[in-house]
């Protein structure tokens, strides 16, 4: 077992929208939800012990306009600037509480001190649920800042806690997401933001990005880049949007030191699967593959990671065969093993590749 960060956790929204208590078990959360059978919780406090999630990149996301349907709960969407501000504001109160509720458990990270400190606890003494339990990091990252109401927010927001943006989700006011015309890049609006960004210090997040966008983000951006949460285009064929990562745009990461984290959300593995489908269809080889093929490109393990988006829109049944929940993402270390990764190899890709990074995200 070995320390894992996790680039992309909805922490905050799937608390607020589904009313999951992630101080809980997974068994008792999903004993909540008996009629959801389609996309059942897969963390729980217990399992990120367990599973040695030591820091999660926790974000902020909220359903833009043209994505809600009927009664939405308070803090996760928004029809106007100003109402995005205030459900920004409601699940940056969020984990600002539950880090005051539950200060054993969970923690936000804010500077390079606070990440120190938090590493040195989980690696001098390792988990042992439930006698010995560590409170799981929290970076906070804005998914989707479509709804940003002006560039002078982002100072309250960067002195609440949030160090990471991705500026799309929907697409449109910045840049191109996945599901736009390939043709479609950085508006002016969106060209002027990045340079915001870099000058109060957020790293840019490039998930959901088109291809032209990301590319060009690369070549643009002055601050830290990333990709929290994405997989390798080639590796899925006939895959119908630019949700994912070409090689060139791979490569292009590398070049800037940079990390990718690796998702698995079977529709992100395998282009054909369908809910319903059997299980074995997907395994935890297929997301051992993305990793292998940033590292093949790379030449090595310093850019590959995880990014799981666990819970984020899917859960269990949809997810690898051998999982039940998020803490069976240790399993990935046999395989890579077995593979003839090292185990400083697996350091790398399990937390010190998102380590290092946010060595230089935090001041």
């Amino acid at each position: 077992m070995t320390i894992i960060i996790d680039g992309h956790i909805d922490l905050a929204f799937e608390s607020l929208s589904e009313k999951r208590d992630y101080t809980r078990p997974v068994a008792e959360i999903r004993h909540g939800e008996p009629d959801n059978l389609d996309n059942q919780a897969t963390v729980g406090w217990p399992e990120l012990q367990k599973g040695e999630i030591g820091i999660i990149f926790s974000t902020i996301f909220l359903n833009p306009p043209d994505q809600q349907t009927g009664e939405m709960t308070a803090g996760t969407s928004y029809r106007s600037a100003d109402e995005c501000h205030a459900s920004v504001s409601t699940q940056l109160d969020f984990y600002h509480r539950w880090q005051d509720q539950y200060p054993d458990k969970f923690q936000m990270i804010l500077n390079q001190s606070d990440l120190k400190k938090h590493m040195q606890r989980w690696e001098k003494q390792p988990v042992q649920f439930p006698k010995q339990t560590h409170p799981v990091g929290l970076i906070i990252l804005w998914e989707g800042a479509e709804g940003l109401r002006s560039f002078q927010d982002l100072d309250e927001y960067y002195e609440r806690g949030m160090r990471i943006i991705g500026p799309v989700w929907g697409g449109g006011r910045w840049c191109g997401c996945g599901s736009d015309s390939k043709e479609i890049s950085f508006t002016a609006e969106g060209r002027e933001l990045m340079q915001v960004m870099a000058e109060k210090g957020f790293a840019l997040d490039i998930a959901h990005m088109n291809t032209r966008s990301a590319n060009e983000a690369l070549d643009r951006y002055e601050g830290v880049i990333l990709a929290s949460h994405c997989n390798c285009s080639a590796l899925l064929k006939d895959f119908p949007t630019e949700r994912h990562l070409t090689d060139e745009t791979i490569a292009h990461l590398i070049e800037r030191d940079s990390v990718m984290g690796v998702l698995p959300f079977n529709g992100f593995l395998d282009t054909y699967w369908k809910s319903g489908d059997p299980r074995s269809k997907v395994t935890l080889a297929t997301v051992a593959n993305h990793i292998d093929h940033i590292c093949q490109i790379a030449g090595d393990s310093k850019h590959a990671a995880i990014g799981s988006d666990s819970d984020g829109g899917f859960g269990f049944p949809n997810i690898p065969e051998e999982m039940n929940d998020i803490q069976d993402l240790q399993k990935l270390e046999a395989i890579l093993l077995n593979r003839g990764y090292a185990p400083e190899d697996v350091l790398n890709i399990f937390h010190r590749n998102w380590l290092r990074l946010l060595e230089r995200i935090l001041k």
